[in-house]
């Protein structure tokens, strides 16, 4: 499988792999975190010339704590949305 570096967002998750990168839904689908509008982690290593928040002084940081707690939340959004999984050619 090739990873592509444009989807590999600073907080280590990688948006490939998300249903919402992959097929979407008819409300919303997500171009990606380095394409997103607004993505406050994104934004901050941005900032920082960073590509990864490994490599901040400050990892972890309140920002990546806060995220990872939501995290039972956006699996919960992905099984409500996507019930029967995704099929990929």
């Amino acid at each position: 499988m090739m990873v592509e570096e444009k989807l590999i967002a600073p907080c280590g998750l990688y948006c490939g792999w998300c249903p919402y990168y992959l097929v979407g839904t008819k409300e919303f689908s997500c171009p990606g975190c380095w394409e997103r509008k607004k993505c406050n982690i994104r934004d901050c290593a941005k900032s920082k010339g960073l590509k990864l928040c490994t490599f901040c002084p400050e990892f972890p940081c309140e920002k990546l704590y806060k995220m990872y707690r939501d995290m039972e939340k956006f699996l919960d959004e992905i099984k409500r949305d996507f019930p029967d999984g995704i099929k990929l050619d």
